[in-house]
């Protein structure tokens, strides 16, 4: 008894008929007879009987219909299970920038734990530019990155979660603290911490003071952001950070 005989079957008891399952299924009517009488014959019943130009069902076909649906239907349904198991035993690769990862990451990785709760994670902290490179390397399956003026490589699909935008940063006792608006110019030999050289942050801001034909103070570099912001807090030295990073309490 094959799955391709009981398929058969389930069609001919809807029709009622051996040549209409034979055009909905495309195959020759006497592959369908051929199908159900060696199916009657495994059985050692008569499934159908003959009347006129139609098939009446008896009562063993009837019998062996409510059994044959839920094994027909499992069947069915075999390949989606199966990818649907395959995606809640699975891990997957994510890779998440320094500056942005633990403030934006943390409430959307609570959000997908309850909703997928078999699924594991591993995380790998990388700067934007290397996330989309290690995508392209198919080192992980899904990065957090920010793009700079809409700038997307083709390769990659994208999806909007947000916006973000680069702030300098001092201490509030720092006298640049009262502006609203500073210029490279006035910063120029400021102290700077900036994110490593591999981070869209340090690219886009060593870019902007190259233009103007300036070399920044540059003190420090790290991806810590936790010590970006304890060395702010002590007071000359200054830090371009996402607005997302900065509290309205923070020193």
């Amino acid at each position: 008894m094959s799955i391709e005989q009981l398929i058969y079957f389930l069609k001919v008891y809807e029709n009622k008929s051996f040549t209409k399952t034979s055009k909905e299924l495309f195959v020759s009517q006497p592959a369908v007879t051929t199908a159900i009488k060696n199916l009657e014959k495994e059985l050692n019943t008569q499934l159908f009987i003959k009347n006129g130009k139609d098939l009446d069902i008896s009562e063993s076909c009837e019998y062996f219909h409510n059994l044959v649906v839920p094994i027909v239907s499992l069947y069915n349904n075999l390949e989606t299970q199966m990818k649907e198991f395959i995606l809640k035993s699975t891990s997957i690769r994510i890779g998440i920038p320094p500056m942005l990862g633990s403030f934006i990451f943390a409430p959307l990785l609570n959000q997908f734990m309850n909703k997928f709760p078999k699924i594991n994670l591993k995380l790998f902290e990388l700067a934007s530019n290397a996330n989309q490179e290690a995508l392209l390397k198919n080192e992980i399956d899904l990065a957090l990155t920010v793009i700079f003026h809409n700038k997307i490589d083709s390769r990659l699909n994208y999806a909007k979660i947000g916006e973000t935008k680069l702030l300098f940063a001092v201490s509030k006792n720092n006298p640049l603290a009262s502006k609203k608006i500073i210029s490279l110019q006035e910063i120029k030999d400021i102290p700077l911490i900036l994110l490593k050289e591999d981070s869209l942050q340090y690219q886009v801001i060593t870019s902007f003071f190259k233009q103007i034909g300036i070399t920044p103070n540059i003190k420090l570099k790290t991806e810590q952001i936790a010590t970006i912001k304890e060395l702010l807090s002590y007071g000359k030295i200054g830090a371009f950070l996402f607005n997302q990073v900065i509290k309205e309490n923070d020193d």
